[in-house]
């Protein structure tokens, strides 16, 4: 891996460590302009297919992506009540961090966070990977990358969601060799999650 990689992300890891930190900052405003300037960096540094647009065959199963990754984030918190395991409160914080409460909040959500994730992470960085790497190697580094960064929040089910959720959508994005598979399963996913279906 060259060193300007290496530079990008350590900045990005920078950048979203301050996001999930920096309690003087709200989470709401500073997320998304790091997502902004990493989706700007993505653009920059990489040639990312945002022009290939798949057929409706892989968008439908790009959607059904989102459904799985719900169905099994929602079997995982059923799991955790079953047993006892003490995750919930740890849960219920995360919630209160990234759940959207004002318009704006759902505005940057979908046009700026979603799109710049999946930009940044799978676009560039699993991009840059498997031009680097077999094809399963970038997927499970990008995913484990994506995961790592999250340590930030000092939540172990975020992390543990995020590198689930990369594998899932870094698949997508090297298999399909367009940014909108993954794209259209994060949205789904996170409306799921955050808006119409919270586990919390």
């Amino acid at each position: 891996m060259s060193v300007k990689f290496g530079w990008i992300l350590f900045f990005a890891m920078l950048l979203l460590w301050t996001s999930f930190s920096w309690q003087p900052l709200d989470f709401c405003i500073v997320f998304p302009i790091s997502l902004v300037i990493l989706s700007a960096i993505a653009i920059f540094f990489s040639r990312i297919p945002i022009k290939r647009k798949p057929p409706l065959t892989i968008c439908g199963f790009a959607l059904l992506s989102g459904l799985f990754l719900y169905g099994l984030f929602a079997f995982g918190k059923w799991l955790i009540t079953l047993t006892g395991i003490p995750l919930l409160a740890s849960l219920e914080t995360l919630y209160d961090m990234i759940r959207p409460t004002e318009w704006w909040h759902y505005f940057v959500l979908f046009v700026f966070i979603i799109p710049g994730e999946e930009l940044f992470w799978r676009g560039y960085v699993v991009g840059t990977l498997h031009n680097q790497m077999s094809e399963g190697r970038a997927i499970i580094f990008g995913a484990l990358l994506y995961g790592i960064v999250h340590a930030a929040s000092s939540s172990l089910l975020l992390v543990l969601a995020a590198f689930l959720a990369g594998l899932v959508w870094g698949w997508l994005f090297v298999r399909t060799k367009s940014i909108w598979p993954p794209l259209l399963s994060h949205l789904l996913f996170d409306a799921l999650l955050l808006i119409w279906l919270p586990l919390m």
